[in-house]
């Protein structure tokens, strides 16, 4: 699932209230793992903090992210309609 980081802040840049923030996550599991990525490791980094604050016990962040991923010729990346 792609959860823009911003979304988490309300409209004056705070953290959004406890309930705004599960709403949004609530079709996670909070037991699975979750893994957040993005293009270099830093804009995933408040949704880790607060799937931790609301409970979710498996978040990790890929620090690395694409960037990382790309630069190691095994692993694949899928385009077009794959």
């Amino acid at each position: 699932m792609n959860y823009f980081w911003k979304d988490v802040l309300d409209s004056e840049g705070r953290w959004s209230c406890a309930e705004a923030l599960e709403e949004r996550f609530s079709k996670m599991d909070k037991e699975g793992a979750i893994i957040e990525y993005c293009g270099s490791g830093v804009s995933p980094c408040p949704n880790v903090i607060v799937l931790e604050e609301a409970g979710y016990s498996n978040v990790k962040l890929y620090s690395g992210s694409w960037s990382d991923w790309i630069s190691y010729e095994e692993n694949r990346v899928a385009t077009g309609e794959e």
